[in-house]
């Protein structure tokens, strides 16, 4: 009797061990698969803001691979190989580069007072409170322009648009003050064509137009260097994890 219950003491024992590693095989799994370490211009890019513009690229990113690579989209789409790369890493470079672009806007708008804070959680909070201004006069019969309710991607096009706008309106800003040298090479650059008009406008009348494409071009080039100059670091093997795991 002695021997039959310490072989079931050793059986349960072996049991609890058993379960034990399983447990804590599990945890340490669900932390790898969790870890996340990704900051871009010295920005910590939290799992939120992550998945948040790994949304507003991945349609793109989709179509890029089935253009690029005559590729079906189907199941196993994001795990196939490219040329060398998983379709989920493309996913990840993709949504990195959009990450640089969407920080050096917000960083060139807070170094010009347009913001007053840069980061994801202003934003995140900026959108939350358009959004319940929106609702408000929704219930209280107001007009309301536009949507009644922002997605973030859609309302973090429309903000970056007017950061964009105001920052290139300000004739004392960096790159926009033009010289009639800079307008004249602009100008015969290409031909401007307006409404049903088969001829070329002329420098007077096409001005206007001139003036605001090249303000523009030069803006974006200040972003494009502001992306380049952007460092970014992380273990980007945790990123590509934590990427497929999130793709719909």
């Amino acid at each position: 009797m002695k021997n039959r219950k310490k072989q079931f003491l050793k059986i349960g024992i072996a049991v609890l061990v058993i379960a034990v590693a399983g447990i804590v095989a599990g945890v340490v799994r669900y932390r790898m698969d969790n870890r996340f370490d990704l900051t871009v211009g010295g920005h910590t890019i939290s799992k939120d803001e992550y998945v948040n513009c790994m949304k507003s690229v991945e349609y793109d990113t989709k179509m890029q691979i089935q253009q690029d690579y005559d590729a079906v989209y189907e199941d196993g789409f994001w795990g196939k190989k490219y040329d060398g790369k998983y379709g989920y890493e493309i996913l990840t470079e993709n949504t990195v580069e959009q990450l640089k672009y969407v920080h050096a806007v917000y960083d060139l708008a807070e170094e010009c007072g347009d913001v007053s804070d840069s980061s994801y959680e202003a934003l995140e909070k900026r959108w939350k409170d358009e959004n319940a201004k929106r609702s408000e006069k929704v219930e209280k019969g107001e007009v309301v322009y536009g949507l009644k309710e922002y997605t973030f991607q859609l309302y973090l096009q429309y903000e970056m648009s007017t950061l964009k706008e105001k920052y290139c309106n300000d004739d004392t800003r960096e790159g926009m003050e033009l010289t009639e040298d800079e307008i004249l090479e602009y100008y015969n650059s290409r031909e401007w064509i307006f409404g049903d008009s088969e001829e070329n406008a002329d420098l007077e009348t096409a001005r206007i137009a001139v003036e605001r494409e090249l303000r523009e071009k030069k803006y974006d080039d200040i972003i494009t260097q502001r992306e380049t100059d952007s460092q970014v670091d992380g273990n980007m093997a945790d990123v590509n994890r934590f990427t497929l795991k999130n793709i719909e």
